[in-house]
């Protein structure tokens, strides 16, 4: 399973001519199943975007096909104890998005690999 990170959505729904990193994908990979954890959900709901119908409407199209992970109490408690042990602060959303892969034995496909820098558990795709 392949965890997408927020930034993956938010650069696919950006793109105007279908050349975005989860289109390209999709395209070479659509064995892989893909999943995002609801803590990107109430990221891309952040956007002022989402205000306009349509572009809520692509977004809901964008990430129906994938499998929603959920914030349980196992994901808040791995998401704790990353921030608490990092060296670094991070967020509580990308903390959330590491553990959701860390627990679903998952590697996570983003474009900001520096917004996790330190999680030794954490695994990325490579491409």
């Amino acid at each position: 399973m392949v965890v997408l990170d927020t930034c993956i959505i938010i650069d696919h729904l950006r793109q105007t001519k279908g050349h975005s990193l989860l289109r390209r994908f999709i395209s070479r990979y659509s064995e892989e199943s893909l999943a995002l954890s609801v803590v990107s959900v109430q990221e891309l709901y952040q956007g002022r975007s989402t205000r306009d119908s349509d572009d809520e409407n692509f977004l809901l199209s964008t990430i129906s096909p994938l499998r929603l992970l959920p914030y349980n109490f196992e994901v808040a408690q791995t998401s704790g104890i990353l921030v608490r042990d990092l060296s670094r602060p991070i967020g509580l959303a990308d903390a959330a998005i590491a553990a959701t892969a860390i627990l679903n034995d998952a590697k996570l496909l983003t474009l900001d690999k520096k917004d996790f820098l330190g999680i030794k558990e954490l695994q990325f795709w490579k491409s």
